[in-house]
């Protein structure tokens, strides 16, 4: 795969959605902010970004095929990807934060990530993806903060004041050999969205996070570790109701390039 090929790829799997086409407002029952503002016409264009991505165990398959729609099939090994990413430079949209809950599924014979929730901190950001590609935004308060030794970012409930999950990257502590296996495993695996009926793919690509830095560093900036994730052991919390359990693998990886996301 050509490094430009490899970067659209790549891109598309971390970035979530931006909105392809100006529309005149989203659809379904929203956040009270998650509103187009029409101040961002056209297709949204990201210049610069920062991901903790990380991948977990999860242990209530009940719930699992709950959340997955009907048209996917259960993958042989159930994952679950949680992910908070900060769009802090773009060239056309607003900057945003966002974060993500994903679970591993099969569409027509294929694994990818179909994406349960998605929190982001812009009304317009919010409105455009559940309005193009049926991205499940809503729009809470999200912060990703620099650590001595890695990275943290919550994401908050309701009303902003607690935390309904929070991802910590530790980059001192090196990953095993299970957790390049597990990153090797999901390279080539999309993003999936639903939207009346119609399954969006989004992304995958050839080479795992590890290696994207060496393919190309003006591009890529790369940092292993291990992830710790907390959240309150409430029945209604979607990760303790998913069963989220062992930290798998997980990485930091910031992004310097100009880009538009298209589905596949």
């Amino acid at each position: 795969m050509s490094v430009r090929r490899l970067l659209l790829a790549a891109a598309v799997a971390l970035a979530g959605c931006a909105p392809s086409v100006s529309m005149s407002g989203p659809t379904g029952p929203l956040d009270e902010r998650c509103q187009w503002t029409g101040r961002h016409q056209g297709p949204w264009v990201f210049q610069e970004q920062e991901s903790i991505i990380a991948f977990f165990e999860a242990t209530s398959l009940e719930e699992y095929r709950r959340v997955l729609p009907a048209i996917f099939a259960m993958p042989e090994r159930p994952l679950v990807r949680v992910s908070v990413i900060d769009f802090y430079a773009m060239i056309n949209g607003a900057t945003y934060l966002e974060s993500v809950v994903s679970v591993l599924g099969l569409h027509q014979g294929r694994a990818g990530f179909f994406h349960v929730t998605m929190p982001v901190t812009s009304g317009d950001s919010c409105a455009g993806g559940r309005s193009t590609f049926g991205y499940p935004k809503i729009v809470r308060r999200i912060t990703l903060e620099r650590r001595p030794h890695g990275y943290v970012g919550v994401l908050y409930a309701a009303g902003g004041l607690t935390p309904q999950f929070t991802l910590a990257l530790d980059t001192a502590r090196q990953p095993s050999g299970e957790a390049l296996e597990v990153l090797r495993f999901v390279a080539p695996m999309p993003g999936f969205t639903m939207k009346d009926g119609r399954v969006f793919r989004f992304g995958g690509g050839a080479r795992p996070a590890y290696e994207l830095e060496r393919a190309s560093p003006t591009t890529w900036q790369v940092r292993l570790g291990q992830a710790r994730l907390e959240f309150p052991r409430e029945p209604d919390q979607l990760l303790e109701r998913l069963g989220v359990g062992r930290a798998l693998a997980a990485y930091w990886i910031r992004q310097r390039a100009r880009y538009s996301i298209t589905p596949s």
